[in-house]
């Protein structure tokens, strides 16, 4: 189905930052930043990663594509939770190395861990920093304690992506 979607080479600096073409630049592992937000209320929900194979994917399919460097593997999000990212805008910035998409998420979650979106704490900062600090230790402060689903009930005992 990507087969239809083409990246042009990247010719000049002109084109990248001020012409019309999709040249987007990959890493030297072959993968582009992806930051993902909630289309209506622009919550961050996710920051990930794509190749070449998930960016046309996406752009094909309208819905959100990723590539899971834990896993090493191409990842439709959704396919196995049911909550698909349908895009509704996919931008990418001025020298296109990064992508932002902006899309509805059915069932309303994102995170693998069952919270809406994956940044579900806060680091203390400034005087809330020195107020937290114990012997520079720092406790993360909770944004979002309701998850919107169990991960036992969806993922089963498929290995968690969290890689230590």
């Amino acid at each position: 189905m990507d087969s239809t979607v083409r990246f042009l080479p990247r010719q000049s600096i002109e084109q990248v930052e001020e012409g019309s073409d999709l040249a987007p630049k990959f890493d030297d592992r072959g993968l582009i930043t992806v930051v993902t937000t909630d289309a209506d209320s622009g919550e961050l929900l996710m920051q990930g990663y794509m190749n070449a194979e998930a960016l046309k994917l996406t752009i094909a399919t309208g819905e959100a594509h990723y590539y899971s460097r834990s896993r090493q593997v191409l990842w439709h999000k959704g396919a196995t939770s049911g909550f698909v990212q349908t895009v509704r805008e996919l931008l990418i910035d001025d020298d296109q190395d990064c992508v932002w998409l902006r899309v509805d998420v059915a069932g309303g979650a994102s995170c693998h861990v069952g919270y809406r979106s994956c940044f579900y704490r806060r680091v203390p900062t400034g005087g809330d920093f020195t107020a937290a600090q114990r012997d520079g230790h720092v406790d993360l402060v909770w944004t979002d304690t309701q998850k919107v689903f169990d991960p036992v009930e969806i993922y089963g005992d498929a290995p968690n992506p969290t890689q230590l």
